[in-house]
């Protein structure tokens, strides 16, 4: 028996020196040889001796500076677009935040891991412990785990059984408010293996106020901060007095984590430690989070790990559904069971055949009310079907009323049964072609390959939505 002083983690890792020891190699999902052992520690192969994942809440896709935007400036997040693989066309596969998070930890579709709405307003939604879980992946091979911010996955269990061996203290809001913790981990375990998750809440409102009030140090003028045109939103002072304190708290969560970088430099891990970046969903603001559109399931992406991954920039679509397995693959472990995404492993690591993907696919359940929908992007066309005509709505900013009648404010307005956009034509998908003669074809095909996902993933709304299309 261990002693009494032992973590589960140190008897996974005595486990494994055990299998080790009497034992062939133990190859990774992709046949590679890697060998875990005490010594070499879960980096022992060219695979990365470290894994950190940072998560933002409600950050728009282009909301960085080298996305484009030019409102703040975001110099740790373009560092890793300059050192890491970047994604300008990621995509999450939900538009809200418990059900987009539940398929980062499981590589599946909501409405296969069940989290189809908010956990703590839906608690029966929540991911049960039992199942397979990113965390716990990297907790059975030995690696410490940690998980700081956010937790929305269930609101009956803590992250520890889920695979994480610490949470990490934040205020009792949930925000990582300094770097602290996230670096005496880091120099804690910079000697073996972990995984660091960092989920961010300062983009998002503040809960119960629904307020964005801007971060002291990080003040943003109001009179400067238009919405970014990809939003859609009108120039209005109001709005602009938001969007100054989302770009303030953008800064702050930047710097938050630069410090993070820093402390990477600083312990000599940076070249051996995997870093990526990604987002929930969209803006928190009116027609964008909570829709189907990019606006709402846009993500900014990165991949960085100086020591294995070569720096690119691709257009190649990406869903978050393949976040667990590309991020354990990488990792030289095996992939999740019941995982539905594919990992990018031979695409980062420049070396071995991929096919990119055609087409992506996303859903809406519900937030804290139904939202039902499923739609299908590829990278020229979206097509999208509402299963009810409920307005798609948005956070309850005191503009909404001033501006839902200006021409493209349809947030409001009930949704129809199919809509249809080209985005080279139309990126804000404002013009629905759905009755466009000269869109049949696509139409067509969209429908088609919409229909075969559903089919193929055991989407229970397969039904609906084809009773939907046929009107």
């Amino acid at each position: 028996m261990p002693p009494d002083d032992w973590s589960r983690r140190d008897v996974h890792r005595a486990l494994l020196g055990t299998l080790v020891a009497g034992c062939a190699p133990r190859g990774s999902a992709t046949g590679d040889t890697d060998v875990l052992t005490d010594t070499d520690g879960p980096a022992a192969s060219g695979r990365p001796r470290a894994v950190i994942l940072i998560t933002a809440d409600d950050l728009g896709w282009k909301d960085v500076g080298a996305y484009g935007l030019d409102l703040v400036a975001t110099p740790a997040l373009d560092r890793l677009v300059a050192e890491g693989a970047t994604f300008d066309r990621a995509f999450d596969v939900t538009s809200t935040c418990s059900s987009s998070r539940a398929t980062y930890a499981t590589g599946q579709y909501p409405h296969t891991h069940g989290v189809t709405g908010l956990v703590h307003r839906h608690p029966e939604l929540s991911l049960p412990s039992s199942r397979p879980h990113l965390a716990r992946s990297f907790q059975d091979a030995g690696w410490a785990t940690a998980l700081q911010g956010k937790w929305h996955l269930s609101q009956t269990e803590q992250p520890q059984a889920f695979g994480y061996d610490e949470h990490l203290p934040t205020e009792v809001d949930q925000l990582i408010r300094t770097s602290d913790a996230a670096r005496a981990f880091l120099e804690q375990h910079r000697d073996g293996g972990f995984f660091l998750e960092l989920n961010f809440m300062q983009t998002h409102r503040i809960p119960l106020v629904e307020t964005l009030p801007q971060e002291p140090g990080f003040e943003v003028d109001e009179g400067i901060a238009s919405p970014p045109a990809w939003w859609g939103l009108p120039d209005l002072p109001a709005v602009r007095t938001e969007v100054a304190g989302y770009m303030s708290r953008l800064a702050w969560m930047d710097a938050l984590i630069g410090e993070v970088l820093d402390a990477l430099d600083d312990l000599g891990l940076a070249d051996d430690t995997l870093v990526a970046f990604v987002s929930d969903n969209g803006p928190p603001f009116a027609g964008l989070k909570l829709t189907l559109y990019d606006r709402g399931t846009g993500t900014p992406l990165m991949f960085r790990w100086p020591a294995g991954l070569t720096p690119q920039r691709t257009d190649a679509l990406w869903s978050s559904v393949d976040l667990a397995p590309t991020l354990l693959d990488l990792a030289g472990l095996p992939p999740l069971e019941g995982a539905q995404g594919r990992s990018w492993r031979p695409f980062l690591e420049e070396g071995g055949p991929f096919a990119l993907p055609e087409a992506i696919f996303s859903e809406m359940e519900q937030h804290g009310g139904p939202l039902p929908a499923r739609a299908v992007r590829t990278a020229t066309h979206k097509y999208v079907v509402n299963l009810s005509d409920k307005p798609w709505g948005g956070a309850g900013q005191g503009w909404k009323d001033e501006v839902m009648d200006l021409p493209g404010q349809t947030w409001d307005e009930p949704r129809p049964r199919e809509e249809l956009y080209d985005l080279t034509a139309d990126p804000l998908e404002r013009t629905n072609l759905v009755d466009d003669p000269g869109s049949s074809a696509v139409l067509a095909d969209l429908r088609a390959r919409l229909a075969a996902h559903l089919a193929a993933s055991e989407d229970p709304r397969a039904g609906d939505v084809a009773a939907r299309q046929a009107g």
